[in-house]
C-alpha cells in the first residue's frame, strides 16, 4: 500500500473515531476525555503501520499526521457533535487552538515513534529486495 493511501486511511480513521466517540459520549453521558487513551493507542498503531515495510521515519510521520488530524479535523467534528464533558470548555481563541495543535501533534509524534520502534525491533520496517 502506498504511503499516500496510508495517510488518507489514517485521516479517515481519526475523524471517524472522533465522530463516533463524540456521538456515543453524548448519547450515553460518558465523559469524552476518558477516551484519550484510545487516541494514544491509535497513534502507536498508526506509527507501527506507517513504519511497516517502509521505515522508522514513515511511522513517525504517520503518527504526526494522525495527531495533526486529531487536533484539527477531528476536534472540529467532535465540537460539532458536542460530546458529553463534565467540565466546561473555555472560549476557543487562536492561542489555545495553536497550543492544542502543537501539543497533540507532538504527542502523536512520540506515540507514533513508539509504534515505529516496535515495528523496527520486530524487523518489519523495510521491504525485502525483489
Amino acid at each position: 500500500m502506498s504511503f499516500k493511501a496510508k495517510i488518507l486511511l489514517t485521516v479517515l480513521a481519526i475523524v471517524s473515531f472522533d465522530g463516533v466517540a463524540s456521538f456515543i459520549s453524548r448519547i450515553t453521558q460518558f465523559e469524552y476525555t476518558r477516551l484519550m487513551w484510545v487516541s494514544f493507542l491509535i497513534y502507536v498503531l498508526v506509527g507501527y503501520w506507517g513504519a511497516y515495510r517502509r521505515g522508522f521515519v514513515y511511522g513517525m510521520l504517520l503518527g504526526a499526521v494522525a495527531g495533526l488530524t486529531d487536533s484539527t479535523l477531528g476536534w472540529f467534528v467532535s465540537r460539532m457533535i458536542g460530546p458529553f464533558l463534565q467540565t466546561s470548555v473555555s472560549t476557543l481563541d487562536p492561542v489555545l487552538i495553536a497550543s492544542v495543535v502543537v501539543i497533540v501533534t507532538g504527542s502523536a509524534l512520540v506515540f507514533g515513534s513508539l509504534g515505529a520502534g516496535v515495528c523496527k525491533l520486530l524487523g518489519r520496517t523495510r521491504m525485502a529486495d525483489a
